[in-house]
């Protein structure tokens, strides 16, 4: 069977903290979030790239600590074995419903070796951090599971009344993808009537792919010559 990540923990992943162990204190990095205590960090060591990974609760399944604390003692020793700087973190679930879970940034690994190790401590996804611009994405290493009707049809009927006939619409392998996203972007995503040109737009399209910095109108101007002509 194909393992598959479930919108709901997707939706967790956007939602956590990435905490930075720095010299100057914590640093929280959040998904879709761009930071520039993180841009400095990563121009003090002389690199433009970085993943936050670990090695704790594979497929987000929990496991006693010591058995997280061994693996993670591998995954350290995997990245020193490889010369990779690394500067120590955690990370929360600011609910408090999981346990914080110990973690590593590693500077400038690459990109196929970071997913080579999440894959090889069974993680579900991780955070990377492709360029200087410091944007803070999510990188699934299974695909996302496409939500049932009656999963997407519940789902559809606890959104507010006047997105919901857009949501009917939507195809399921859309709708897996907006259910994994933060509440306050449903409106965004769902209700392309309500955008503001002149605000700042959600800097990740609902399957965590990176789409810049700006306005809703530096978007558009940016997707029409890369001839996209669907924003959503």
């Amino acid at each position: 069977m194909i393992h598959q990540i479930s919108p709901q923990l997707i939706k967790a992943y956007r939602q956590a903290s990435y905490v930075v162990f720095g010299d100057e204190g914590e640093i929280a990095l959040k998904v879709g979030k761009v930071s520039l205590e993180l841009v400095t960090i990563l121009k003090k060591n002389n690199v433009n790239c970085a993943a936050f990974l670990t090695a704790y609760n594979p497929h987000s399944q929990q496991l006693e600590r010591t058995a997280n604390q061994l693996s993670q003692a591998k995954l350290l020793e995997e990245l020193q074995s490889q010369h990779i700087d690394c500067l120590l973190g955690e990370g929360r679930d600011d609910s408090g419903e999981w346990l914080a879970e110990s973690s590593v940034l590693a500077l400038g690994i690459g990109l196929q070796n970071a997913e080579m190790l999440a894959q090889q401590f069974k993680q579900n996804a991780f955070v990377w951090v492709n360029n200087l611009d410091g944007l803070v994405s999510l990188r699934l290493c299974h695909q996302i599971a496409i939500p049932t009707s009656s999963e997407a049809n519940q789902w559809i009927s606890q959104l507010p009344a006047h997105l919901q006939e857009v949501a009917r619409l939507t195809p399921f392998t859309e709708i897996a993808w907006l259910m994994s996203v933060p509440d306050q972007e449903l409106e965004h995503w769902l209700n392309v009537d309500s955008w503001d040109l002149n605000k700042p737009w959600p800097l990740a399209r609902p399957d965590g792919s990176a789409m810049g910095v700006g306005s809703e109108l530096d978007r558009v101007f940016r997707l029409i010559p890369a001839g996209v002509q669907r924003f959503i």
